[in-house]
């Protein structure tokens, strides 16, 4: 008997589908799962590990999204197009959630840049890189990748330039830390980072690190391992290991 199709837009559940399809549950099938694209609304339907070998040629590419929708990768970068160059903030056009980075742990409430859309995987056995949607208790991170880089620069060089106007590094960070005129307030991990912790687990200078002279290239250094710890996230990919010029380092 032949397949039934069933009209999908969730990636969780598609993703459900996936990892039964491996485990062999869903041999001989009569419904599988068919996604089609809510913004072009095209008959041809997106790539799946569930298109039928007759369709792949005519599918489009597509991404999931962290509220969970699913639709064309090109649709969805016109629509991300469109709302950035209009001046507001990027959301699903299903089901309207912002998909920007912000948080409450920051004062400055996140960098606000579109978040990433991840590719669908396209065969059964593709890796599934796509991080914890909405549903699956998920979280859009506060800054993307470029900001971070760009905010330990601005650390960085903040603290050479204190170093060298004379400041002790305890001055340096209660500077750092509450008198940077609202223009920066740190992280939890960049406070770490720029401030490490002594062996008693208290902040009391000075500090083993950031090696003086050296601070740019310790810090984004210190960034880069943090990065590769936190994996793939809605961030977007990390490269294994990222690549130094990622960074600004030559």
């Amino acid at each position: 008997m032949a397949s039934q199709r069933a009209e999908l837009q969730y990636w969780p559940t598609l993703k459900a589908w996936i990892q039964e399809n491996r485990l062999g549950n869903y041999p001989g099938a009569t419904t599988t799962p068919v996604v089609h694209c809510v913004i072009c609304l095209d008959k041809d339907e997106i790539l799946t590990p569930a298109t039928p070998p007759q369709n792949i040629a005519n599918a489009h590419p597509g991404v999931a999204l962290f509220c969970g929708h699913m639709m064309c990768k090109a649709c969805y970068g016109r629509w991300e197009k469109h709302l950035t160059e209009a001046g507001k903030a990027v959301t699903c056009p299903t089901c309207r959630h912002k998909l920007v980075y912000t948080t409450s742990q920051v004062a400055s409430n996140g960098c606000t840049h579109p978040a990433y859309a991840w590719d669908l995987p396209v065969e059964t056995y593709s890796p599934i890189n796509i991080p914890p949607t909405k549903d699956d208790e998920g979280s859009i991170p506060n800054f993307c990748h470029n900001c971070r880089v760009d905010r330990m620069n601005y650390i960085a060089r903040h603290i050479t330039e204190l170093r060298q106007e004379g400041y002790d590094d305890f001055q340096v960070r209660n500077i750092l830390l509450h008198s940077a005129g609202g223009a920066l307030e740190l992280t939890d991990f960049e406070q770490r980072a720029a401030f490490p912790p002594n062996a008693n687990g208290t902040y009391f200078a000075p500090w083993v690190a950031p090696p003086r002279n050296n601070e740019q290239n310790y810090l984004l250094d210190q960034l880069r391992q943090q990065l590769v710890r936190e994996g793939h996230s809605w961030r977007g990919r990390v490269p294994q290991p990222p690549p130094v010029g990622f960074f600004g380092l030559q």
